[in-house]
């Protein structure tokens, strides 16, 4: 019975001295790993930031619409008539006045000559007449009635003027002929319609503007029209509705742009952008980008504690390679990598992008960045 104590002890006894053996002579490997294990868990991650600084940017309201014409007529004609030439055909360009086509004139030239004949009569008849009655040989009374005929035959003649010069079709505005509604032997009522004439120069767009950024567009503003033809021209704003489209509720708002040549057609699709004034943003990638747990959208900064901050941004201008934004300070350190394995209050370890191409010392803060989709994915190893 004793003896089974004493093996039960020396055995206990033995394996204390291993264990013992074990912390003593233990592996500088292995105490090493141990050692960097904690020193790792205990560093803070890496994150890329970036310097920036706001800038003064431009902000804009874009709006779709389209190009209209300066002005556009449809000449009509003033007598009738059969139409015995056309001097300007579909596409031929005119300047006011120009004769567009040429009305028979019958016996209209025949009727001026006989209107002339009968003022002159009557201008005879009138001067005889003065000068009886300076000699008190005629009244008064006679002396009217003949300046009132000699009255009566100028009008006569002026209407016989008219008749004729009507039966010539003129421009009422330089322009481009866009039809003519008539062929040589056409008979032409009065009122008739003869041609359509446009004037491209200047072109008018029109777009719509919404009620909430009406206030910030003012007439003689300086605005940039792209063209469906690829066409950049600059223009100004010529006109500001008072008063919305009561269904769309937006306000139409004209754009004047000078078209010397008439390279641009009137009647096509345009884009405007509208300056409304400048703000100071931050420009950021939109890889910078992200939620908070309410789904407001903004960036994650490290502030000079190396703690994460996340400010909600707005974006106010959009540009190829990137946003700008505002609601951020003048001066932040945004983090351009890493941003979504941090939380916000969490202490990093910032490191400027210039300088993250140098060495990935710490595999822990090793981040791995693919941009797809705008999105930003990574590893934290």
């Amino acid at each position: 019975m004793k003896k089974s104590y004493i093996i039960a002890a020396v055995m206990a006894l033995g394996i204390a001295a291993w264990m013992l053996a074990g912390q003593l002579f233990q592996s500088p490997v292995t105490a090493n790993v141990s050692a960097d294990a904690a020193a790792t868990a205990a560093e803070p991650m890496r994150v890329s930031v970036r310097d920036a600084k706001a800038q003064a940017v431009e902000r804009h309201i874009v709006a779709q619409g389209h190009a209209e014409p300066n002005r556009i007529v449809t000449v009509r004609a003033e007598t009738a008539g059969q139409v015995e030439n056309i001097l300007k055909d579909e596409g031929a360009e005119v300047d006011a006045g120009d004769v567009i086509a040429r009305l028979g004139v019958k016996d209209r030239e025949a009727l001026l000559e006989r209107a002339k004949a009968r003022v002159r009569e009557q201008e005879n008849a009138f001067e005889a007449s003065q000068s009886l009655g300076k000699k008190g040989f005629q009244t008064q009374r006679r002396s009217d009635e003949t300046f009132s005929a000699l009255q009566t035959a100028r009008a006569e003649m002026e209407e016989a003027r008219i008749a004729l010069e009507n039966t010539r079709v003129r421009a009422p505005f330089g322009g481009v002929v866009l039809t003519s509604d008539v062929e040589i032997g056409t008979y032409v009522e009065v009122n008739g319609q003869v041609a359509t004439i446009v004037d491209n120069d200047p072109l008018v767009v029109r777009v719509q503007i919404p009620q909430h950024d009406i206030a910030t567009v003012v007439v003689g503003t300086s605005a940039q029209i792209t063209f469906a033809t690829g066409e950049m021209r600059d223009g100004k704003v010529s006109f500001v509705a008072p008063r919305a489209d009561v269904e769309t509720r937006t306000f139409r708002v004209e754009v004047e742009v000078t078209n010397p040549d008439g390279k641009i057609p009137s009647g096509i699709s345009v884009e405007a952008r509208i300056p409304t004034g400048s703000v100071m943003a931050q420009f950021v990638s939109p890889a910078a980008l992200s939620l908070n747990d309410k789904g407001v959208l903004g960036v994650k900064t490290v502030d000079k504690d190396n703690k994460v901050e996340f400010h909600a941004a707005k974006i106010v201008r959009s540009d190829v390679d990137g946003v700008w934004l505002t609601g951020l300070e003048d001066e932040e350190r945004i983090i351009t990598v890493g941003a979504g394995f941090v939380r916000v209050g969490e202490e990093v370890r910032p490191v400027l992008e210039k300088d993250t191409s140098g060495a990935d010392e710490n595999p822990r803060a090793s981040v791995q960045v693919s941009k797809k989709g705008g999105s930003t994915q990574g590893t934290r190893e």
